[in-house]
């Protein structure tokens, strides 16, 4: 019997995610569900795959997610009282939305305690179907700060080393830290919370071991603080004054760049939150203070995150793409949004289709296995109908998901 994770597929056009031009004609030849060759103008056969009429490319890494949380706009704290079991079988619903929209990998940065090391172990056993998990586990934070809910508060040098070392030990693939407060109810977005010495404390712990660190920075200090300790990653970057304007700071900026910490720009959260702010107002429900307050600067909000991730783009800054998927409004079925966002912030379609396969890939430093179409990187691929090199919308539903060599949707 023929082993079904080995083929070969006839593409009219490859986008092999490392950034480079689309590519004609290409012949990809998959065993045992890894790539073991890629030839340009190569005889098919009768028997490969024909994909003649599509675009093939490799499948979607968000880099920003929270897979226990639900992404329909229900307050944080109210959510966090479910039970665990509610948090769990509500991640597997969103990793598997997820897959089937074209994300093959997720990178969680943050969920409860041990939920999301217990989802990963499910699908690694096949007990359920989902992407490749890249976790953090539940993200340190001060006593009261963002995300607390998760189980990781920690204060002072000698407690975050304990609270990387415990995530680290649980199966972390990266150290999260909330540097700043965030959307958590009693926390400030625009002060940073640890000290420097606490998040190199950390940071250090995953260096030790070869992991990579990632700050969560809304305020502007924050972002400095987590350049001083080391940080590999930055969460949101978006310089948020002590008086809660945007105000950027180019100098800072190019330390982001110059250091090569990669940023991921979460615009498709903030958009998702004023589209549902738009619509409650549409219904003349009834807004609170703080969510009229936002309605109000929907139109700023929109033009200063752009603005925000122009200037990081233009200066170099190594941008990836997450969605923030599960917080607020944002859902686990349109992650090619975010892509769309970034080109509006002047990526073109294929640096933003790089910042979401290659480049992704290497902030995860997991770009030996996946992330471009090459030998011996595993078959993760999706067949699009049209051409998302010049319309980042083709990217809504891909005709066809593979992953690691098995079919997992067929729509053509």
């Amino acid at each position: 019997m023929a082993d079904p994770m080995t083929f070969r597929i006839r593409a009219g056009r490859l986008i092999d995610g490392s950034g480079a031009e689309p590519q004609e004609n290409v012949l990809v030849t998959v065993e045992q569900g890894v790539i073991t060759q890629v030839e340009s103008g190569g005889a098919a056969g009768s028997d490969a795959l024909d994909l003649s009429n599509y675009t093939l490319m490799p499948g979607l890494i968000n880099m920003h997610a929270h897979t226990v949380l639900p992404g329909n706009g229900r307050p944080f704290e109210e959510w966090m009282e479910q039970p665990d079991e509610i948090l769990l079988l509500q991640a597997y619903a969103n990793v598997r939305t997820s897959l089937y929209a074209g994300v093959t990998t997720i990178r969680d940065c943050g969920g409860k305690e041990m939920l999301t090391f217990r989802l990963r172990d499910a699908i690694r056993a096949g007990i359920v179907e989902g992407p490749r998990l890249v976790l953090s586990g539940w993200p340190l934070t001060i006593t009261g700060g963002h995300c607390r809910y998760f189980g990781g508060e920690t204060d002072g040098v000698e407690g975050m080393r304990q609270g990387a070392r415990a995530a680290l030990k649980a199966g972390a693939d990266f150290v999260k830290i909330m540097a700043s407060g965030g959307g958590t109810l009693g926390t400030y977005s625009q002060y940073p919370s640890f000290e420097t010495e606490e998040l190199r404390a950390a940071i250090d712990e995953a260096h030790k071991v070869r992991k990579p660190a990632s700050c969560h920075t809304i305020a502007t200090e924050s972002i400095e603080r987590a350049l001083d300790a080391g940080t590999d990653h930055i969460e949101h970057c978006s310089f948020m004054a002590p008086d809660t304007s945007w105000k950027y700071e180019e100098p800072l900026a190019r330390r982001v760049a110059e250091q090569g910490v990669y940023v991921t720009a979460t615009l498709q959260v903030g958009f998702d939150r004023h589209d549902a702010l738009r619509e409650m107002h549409d219904r003349g429900e009834e807004m609170t203070p703080a969510e009229r307050a936002q309605f109000e600067g929907i139109e700023q909000a929109h033009a200063n995150s752009i603005a925000n991730i122009r200037n990081l783009h233009e200066l170099g800054v190594k941008l990836v793409a997450g969605s923030d998927a599960g917080w607020r409004h944002t859902g686990f079925d349109d992650f090619y949004l975010e892509l769309v966002y970034l080109a509006e912030a002047g990526m073109t379609p294929l640096e933003a289709i790089h910042a979401a396969t290659g480049r992704a890939a290497a902030a995860c430093r997991i770009d030996q296995t996946v992330g471009t179409i090459a030998p011996g990187k595993v078959a993760d691929l999706l067949a699009i109908a049209g051409d998302p090199s010049t319309d980042l919308t083709t990217l809504r539903a891909p005709a066809m998901i593979i992953q690691a060599g098995r079919t997992i949707v067929d729509r053509r």
